[in-house]
This record gives C-alpha cells, sequence and structure tokens, in this order.
C-alpha cells in the first residue's frame, strides 16, 4: 500500500476522543469553582488550608480566594502542564523512521495514548482536589483520606496502562478495515511489549532495556526476567502501598 493524503486523513480523523480527558478535567473543576463561589459567603473565617493524616485540619488561613480555591489552582496548573505535554506527544514518542502502513497505525495509537493517559491523570487530579477542596468546605472535620487516596493511586495506576491497551486496539482495528496488517515480525515483535511500552521477554537477560521504538526514549524494565518483576514489586511497595499504609495508620492513631 502506498501512503497519501487519503491514509494520512483517515488515520487523523478523531484525534479529539484521546483529549476528552482534559473536557472533564475541565467540567469537573469549573463546577468545584462555581459551588465553591456559591458558598464562599458561608464559609468560616479563618478557612483550613491542610489536614493532618487523621483529618484534622492542622493550619489555617484567612479567608480568601487564593485561599480557599489554591487547591483547584494547583490542580488547573497540573492540567495545564499535562495539556503541554500531551501536544507535544508526537514528539515525545519518537516516531519511527520510515514506518510500514501498519507502523504508522500503531504510532498513531502510541500517540493517541500518551494523550490519553496525560488526560486522564489530570482528571483524576481534579476528581482528588475537589474531594478534598469540597469536603474542606462544608465539613472541615470529616476529612478522611485513606480511602480516597486508595482510591487514586489505584485510578492512576489504571490509566497508565489501560489507554495503551484501548488505543493499541483501536490501531489494529482501523488498519485491518483499510487492509492493513501487521506481519509476521510485527506480530512477534508486540508479543515481547505489554500496554505502556513495558518489555516482557523471559529469553533476554537484560533488566533494562531500551524502550520500544515509537514509544519514547529511555529505559524500560524487563518483566519477563525475575529481577525485572522484583524491581517493579519494590517501586510499587515503595511508591504505592507504604505511603498509602502510613497515612492511614496515622489516621488511625493519630
Amino acid at each position: 500500500m502506498t501512503w497519501g493524503t487519503d491514509e494520512e486523513q483517515a488515520i487523523r480523523r478523531g484525534r479529539w476522543v484521546a483529549w476528552s480527558p482534559f473536557l472533564l478535567t475541565v467540567i469537573v473543576l469549573a463546577g468545584i469553582l462555581a459551588y465553591g463561589a456559591g458558598i464562599y459567603a458561608d464559609l468560616p473565617d479563618p478557612v483550613p488550608t491542610h489536614w493532618g493524616a487523621s483529618g484534622e485540619p492542622d493550619a489555617w488561613d484567612e479567608k480568601s480566594f487564593g485561599s480557599v480555591f489554591m487547591g483547584l489552582f494547583i490542580s488547573a496548573g497540573t492540567a495545564a502542564l499535562m495539556a503541554v505535554l500531551a501536544l507535544i506527544a508526537p514528539a515525545v514518542a519518537q516516531p519511527q523512521k520510515d514506518p510500514t502502513p501498519y507502523q504508522r497505525y500503531r504510532q498513531e495509537g502510541t500517540t493517541r495514548a500518551i494523550v490519553s493517559v496525560l488526560g486522564w491523570v489530570s482528571a483524576l487530579t481534579a476528581l482528588f482536589v475537589g474531594y478534598v477542596s469540597v469536603t474542606g468546605w462544608i465539613a472541615p472535620d470529616q476529612l478522611h483520606m485513606v480511602v480516597p487516596l486508595v482510591l487514586f493511586m489505584m485510578g492512576i495506576l489504571a490509566v497508565i496502562v489501560l489507554p495503551f491497551r484501548s488505543w493499541e486496539r483501536w490501531a489494529t482495528h482501523l488498519a485491518a478495515a483499510h487492509g492493513i496488517h501487521p506481519s509476521p515480525e510485527d506480530l512477534a515483535e508486540d508479543r515481547l511489549w505489554l500496554p505502556g511500552g513495558i518489555y516482557n521477554n523471559p529469553d533476554d537477560q537484560l533488566i533494562l532495556v531500551p524502550k520500544r521504538e515509537g514509544h519514547g526514549t529511555g529505559l524500560t524494565v524487563n518483566v519477563g526476567h525475575r529481577r525485572g518483576k522484583t524491581a517493579v514489586a519494590v517501586f510499587v511497595t515503595v511508591f504505592v502501598v507504604a505511603p498509602i499504609a502510613l497515612v492511614a495508620v496515622l489516621s488511625t492513631f493519630g
């Protein structure tokens, strides 16, 4: 198949779908801001601005637009940064040189997945910050962090992986609809990589390997190797399980 303008237009169609989580982020932040503005006059002065692990407020500030809505401003800034990264996603993904038609579809799926991941991280952050803000406004002594934090962390882990699986399937189905199918070499290569660009090759003794072409720069872990699995388990334990457990303990005995 010769790649031309029609094929390029077909593969670009519907790119806005990958950006829809950013729209959700804007809606969530705007809704919470509107709600906060509606009850602003009834908020106490000073207002709590920080809560300890036990859920009790431990810092207060004079009521102002900045002190009341600081969390939303930070979340909005995070979303803006994610949007900028999404705009440069094609460059971040390091497109393959002289790709085959099938690889072009796969690369488009990867780019959309990166945009979607960044958008969902923004949306989940907005929801988490929204919970903290609204609860802090209406029931500052009842801000419980353990369950929301667990849900937030689980959500982040999910949106890092699931969009890649979804958009990779989209790319494969769209390619097939246009008569493009992977070669045996493409299929063999696909089997070595998990959604999100994680390497899975038990026959490769390297723990850290270069990222798959078209999925960014740097290194990724080989989870097909025993030590690679151990490294992932340690990472999740240290950066996910341990912080959640610490918050749970402090909220119980704090």
